[in-house]
């Protein structure tokens, strides 16, 4: 069993092919290699498949037989991972260095359940801006992207397939529901792509209100049941 299980969830998105490839490298070459690379491909072409195959990397790869989505792609990736830590990578984002990997092992202590790191962000693949540390809140996303994220095998919480703006706010809710507040390593660790290729950035107005108004209506019906 890898101590990590990286987990990759792809589409066919401008630019997928440089992303991807720019996520990879970033993980070949990590100091700490006990590690597999879980992809879940959610493409309509087989261009992705085509070109993760000619790689000679530690790659287990599963294509959707239809489109998943956003949230059941990414459950899929966690679902087929088998590490003892299983560390969420989206396409366009990458490791910040190369002792990323190391750091958040060495940082996951056995009391921990879920571990969020530090962030920047980038435009270009270069130069980065808005560097973030992490911390838990119930109303609003401050930790940041899911890509921050490490935790163990045995988290039974998914994505919920009825969101796609507040998706990762809802996620993080049930995770300090049944396991409390994550350890924050507020070192950088993460570099997240910003672009028009992001599928938030594809969402209307009336779309946001809509997810923030079934989260409230979501988690107030649960308070009830508390």
């Amino acid at each position: 069993m890898p101590k990590v299980s990286i987990v990759v969830p792809i589409y066919q998105m401008s630019n997928a092919i440089p992303l991807l490839e720019r996520n990879l490298k970033s993980v070949y070459i990590q100091s700490f290699d006990d590690y597999e690379i879980v992809i879940s491909d959610d493409s309509k072409t087989d261009e992705l498949e085509e070109w993760i195959k000619r790689l000679d990397l530690p790659i287990r790869y599963f294509r959707n037989l239809r489109p998943a989505g956003m949230a059941n792609n990414t459950n899929n990736a966690i679902d087929q991972s088998m590490g003892e830590l299983v560390k969420i990578l989206f396409q366009d984002d990458y490791f910040y260095d190369s002792r990323c990997l190391e750091r958040i092992v060495k940082h996951f202590t056995p009391q921990c359940w879920w571990l969020a790191t530090g962030c920047t962000h980038t435009l270009n693949g270069f130069a980065t801006f808005n560097p973030h540390k992490p911390y838990y809140s119930e109303s609003e996303n401050t930790i940041g992207s899911p890509s921050v994220i490490t935790f163990r095998r045995e988290v039974k919480e998914r994505f919920d397939p009825n969101f796609k703006w507040v998706l990762d706010l809802d996620w993080y809710r049930r995770l300090y529901r049944a396991h409390g507040k994550p350890k924050i390593f507020d070192q950088i660790n993460v570099v997240i792509g910003i672009g028009d290729h992001q599928e938030t950035h594809k969402l209307t107005d009336e779309r946001k209100i809509y997810e923030h108004n079934l989260l409230k209506i979501k988690y107030e019906a649960e308070n009830a049941l508390r």
